[in-house]
């Protein structure tokens, strides 16, 4: 999942494409708001299904660092699973370098730096 600062959202969303919703077993969704979602060379539909999962930051250990309740947006073509800016800060991540993807959690220690892993 990307962790994307760029990406602005008013709520804590994940944004999936239409092949996981389908495994999730939402898509085509029955009942969602639909929006036009603006980038920075293209425009996509989005279907927004509000509340609809909970997402738990994790570990390396699989202990729980923190758990929202958040919006599930489904956008067509989207080539990867992102969180917004509003979702990385409810998480509590506090982004170190985007590029090597280092981070902390908001009540971890000043010297702890904590590496993303690839599931």
């Amino acid at each position: 999942m990307l962790v994307n600062g760029g990406a602005e959202s008013l709520r804590p969303c994940l944004v999936v494409d239409e092949t996981i919703a389908e495994s999730l077993g939402v898509w085509p969704p029955e009942e969602a708001e639909v929006y036009t979602v603006e980038e920075a060379s293209s425009t996509s539909s989005a279907y927004l299904l509000p509340d609809f999962v909970e997402l738990e930051l994790l570990d390396e250990k699989g202990g729980v660092l923190s758990k929202i309740t958040a919006d599930l947006v489904i956008q067509i073509g989207l080539t990867e699973p992102l969180i917004t800016d509003v979702t990385i800060d409810a998480l509590g991540i506090q982004v170190v370098s985007f590029g090597k993807g280092l981070w902390r959690h908001k009540k971890d220690p000043e010297n702890l730096v904590r590496s993303s892993t690839v599931h």
